[in-house]
């Protein structure tokens, strides 16, 4: 969904599958070793066209335990390990979005970090 020359991260106030599927999609094109930084990438640059919205996203997102348990999956590795470096990448996103002037681009090493398991 458009709105303008901006995405449309929420629909009806719930995170649009739209967003989801081609993020998944450009993540799944890429090597799988660059897959988790392509599909961080994709949801970076959708999140900087409406910041407000984002944080609306991630809201939701973070209670939503079927879309984060098929995050989870598709990361792989230890269950424990996957779930609490997904739940520190949310955090850092979520005090990010908070922030007077937020970069995400800034957090993409410490991101990584933490969604690849390398902590």
């Amino acid at each position: 969904m458009r709105e303008g020359t901006r995405t449309a991260l929420l629909v009806e106030g719930h995170l649009d599958e739209g967003i989801v599927k081609r993020a998944t999609a450009v993540a799944e094109e890429a090597p799988p070793e660059l897959r988790v930084r392509v599909g961080l990438e994709a949801l970076i640059e959708l999140a900087e066209t409406d910041l407000a919205a984002a944080r609306s996203a991630l809201r939701e997102f973070r209670t939503d335990h079927a879309r984060l348990t098929q995050v989870e999956a598709w990361l792989g590795g230890d269950p424990d390990r996957v779930t609490f470096g997904l739940g520190a990448a949310i955090q850092l996103v979520d005090t990010e979005l908070a922030s007077a002037s937020p970069d995400l681009e800034a957090l993409v090493p410490e991101l990584l970090r933490w969604l690849e398991g390398e902590w």
